[in-house]
């Protein structure tokens, strides 16, 4: 007299399936997470540099027409262009735009300044 007292072969083997593709995903998500959350942190360090660009126009970096860029280190790069829009009894509207690249991802700060006509 035989009865279903354990588990067949193909019931171990669909559970162990299962299993593994549980396991698949959950290492998917953990990966990509960590990898979410690296970008998000480089993201917030291309924004603060690009706002320490913009913070030292008019005091380290003379407030004048100006296309100027470099390597910033770490894999980041940087361009700032001050552009003049208008002018009126000797003051000038500048345009500033700070951008801060890490690979392809680029990060843009824009400002205004008001400063002396050149």
């Amino acid at each position: 007299m035989r009865g279903d007292t354990g588990f067949t072969l193909l019931e171990v083997m669909a559970a162990f399936v299962i299993m593994a593709l549980a396991a698949v995903v959950l290492y998917q998500a953990g990966v990509g997470g960590v990898a979410q959350g690296l970008t998000a942190a480089r993201m917030q360090e291309a924004v603060v540099r690009a706002q320490s660009r913009l913070a030292s126009v008019g005091t380290l970096t003379q407030l004048q027409p100006l296309q100027a860029g470099g390597d910033d280190g770490d894999g980041f790069s940087w361009q700032l262009a001050i552009v003049p829009e208008q002018s009126e009894d000797g003051l000038t509207l500048y345009d500033v735009r700070a951008t801060e690249r890490f690979g392809t991802r680029p990060v843009v700060l824009t400002t205004k300044r008001l400063g002396s006509s050149p």
